[in-house]
């Protein structure tokens, strides 16, 4: 049955409306289109960004009015989303377009919080043209902050100089699809506290023109419950690096992914000691003089099915060494 087109309620007069059960269906009510979610009558706002057409005074609100940058779109959803300003409205959920154009935009200070960013353009593994790409090129990260309930996709971040292309305190229950960490010296990604964070069919690290240290870095206490998979990590001095202080991985994969460090491929430094905690790496392919580097870890890291090529010799490596 299609959805009703019948006046949204606010605007319609006292009109009851009997659902039949085993014929209506929700989206027989008007507005019911919005219990499926978005696109459609939904309650959060979607905004879009063009950085050749668009304008800072602009509403952001359509094609014909887009903001010009991605930082504008992101202040203007958390402004949103927090009203009325007393309170934080999480069951608001805003989108954010950002059109791919020849031009970069500019750094971003923050990510928002509960929103979508959806790049639309070329891949954005490819050349900058085309594709919605976040640059910096002087010594900062291209994004930092922290952030909680964000979905990112088709979105590239990048540029030169030190730093990394993102490098976040804390992010949970998010995602990032299709997306590239790119061409700083430092880094691709460098994460303190993460919890359910998943990371899908990514380029973190490597670039055009210069090469990051670590192409993925965690470094704080947690990082609990995430997925790492389908993703090219490169770093020229190590691919995926876990920090001494990371003690509670709990329930996180690391899995199908592509893994190189000059030096270090997986340097995994967990100090868990119980069967509670667990890391796996399974079905990774690692390239590097030293494929994994595993100290600490005890018995709740688990090495399965993956194949490593050590110095150009291959070995498959189906358990802890």
């Amino acid at each position: 049955m299609a959805i009703s087109q019948a006046i949204a309620p606010r605007n319609a007069k006292n009109r009851p409306y009997v659902l039949k059960k085993g014929v209506s269906v929700i989206s027989d009510l008007a507005d019911g289109g919005a219990v499926y979610g978005y696109p459609g009558d939904y309650y959060g706002r979607i905004y879009y960004v063009n950085n050749i057409t668009g304008s800072s005074s602009y509403d952001g609100l359509s094609w014909d009015t887009p903001f010009d940058q991605l930082s504008t779109a992101i202040t203007a959803s958390e402004v949103y989303r927090q009203l009325p300003s007393s309170t934080t409205n999480e069951y608001s959920r805003n989108i954010i377009y950002v059109q791919g154009t020849g031009t970069a935009y500019t750094k971003l200070s923050t990510f928002p919080n509960h929103c979508d960013i959806i790049g639309i353009g070329a891949n954005p593994r490819g050349y900058h043209e085309g594709v919605p790409y976040v640059q910096s090129t002087t010594g900062v990260d291209t994004v930092d902050g922290t952030c909680e309930g964000l979905y990112v996709a088709n979105m590239q971040f990048g540029g030169t100089g030190t730093g990394y292309a993102m490098d976040l305190t804390q992010i949970t229950k998010s995602a990032f699809d299709n997306c590239c960490f790119w061409n700083k010296t430092s880094g691709g990604i460098r994460i303190g506290i993460a919890g359910a964070v998943r990371f899908s069919n990514c380029q973190i690290g490597g670039g055009d023109t210069s090469n990051g240290a670590t192409g993925f870095e965690i470094t704080g206490d947690n990082f609990n419950a995430c997925v790492i998979e389908d993703c090219y990590i490169f770093g020229t001095t190590t691919g995926l690096k876990v920090t001494s202080n990371t003690n509670q991985a709990n329930n996180t994969w690391v899995r199908n992914n592509f893994i190189h460090g000059a030096t270090i491929g997986v340097d995994d430094n967990s100090t868990m000691s119980s069967h509670n905690h667990w890391v796996f790496y399974t079905g990774n392919y690692v390239q590097s003089a030293d494929c994994f580097d595993i100290e600490g870890a005890g018995d709740g890291l688990k090495q399965i099915g993956n194949h490593a090529n050590a110095a150009g010799t291959s070995v498959w490596e189906d358990a802890i060494a």
